[in-house]
Parts: structure tokens; C-alpha cells; sequence
């Protein structure tokens, strides 16, 4: 079932499954967050792709994309 993200998301930390910090829950939307992303440098190409996100500093988080959410943060799946 896809994550549906609610008010309470803003400003949880987006972790890898490995738990690495990539960025910000800045808005939702439904089964969509926007995120502002921390340094790419530590984002694997692979990740990236399955997110679908480019160069640009913010991008779109899908619920589908998030295995489990904290008081504090969303962890991705970890089938990229």
C-alpha cells in the first residue's frame, strides 16, 4: 500500500534504508512529499534513478518509496 504523508512529515529527515541522510520533508501532497536534498555526493546513481530526481536542489518523495516513518524521520526501501 502506497504511504499516504500527512502534515506531521514536514521536517522528518529522509534516510536511506541504510539510515544515511539525503535530505528534508519540505511539503506534502497526498502519496507526495517534497524534499530539499542534502549534498549528492553520497547519493548512489542508482538511488537516484529510482526516485526519479535530477540536479535539481528539491525533489518529489513517493509514498511507495518509504518502507517505514519514525516520529522523526522516513526510511526508504531499499529494492533500488
Amino acid at each position: 500500500m502506497t504511504r499516504q504523508f500527512t502534515d506531521d512529515d514536514r521536517g522528518k529527515d529522509v534516510l536511506t534504508a541504510e539510515g544515511d541522510r539525503i535530505g528534508t520533508v519540505r511539503d506534502v501532497d497526498g502519496d507526495r512529499a517534497t524534499v530539499d536534498r542534502d549534498d549528492d555526493a553520497a547519493l548512489p546513481e542508482k538511488l537516484r534513478e529510482m526516485l526519479g530526481w535530477d540536479d535539481h536542489a528539491s525533489n518529489e518523495l513517493h509514498g511507495d518509496h518509504v518502507e517505514e516513518g519514525t516520529a522523526d524521520d522516513l526510511r526508504l526501501k531499499s529494492n533500488w
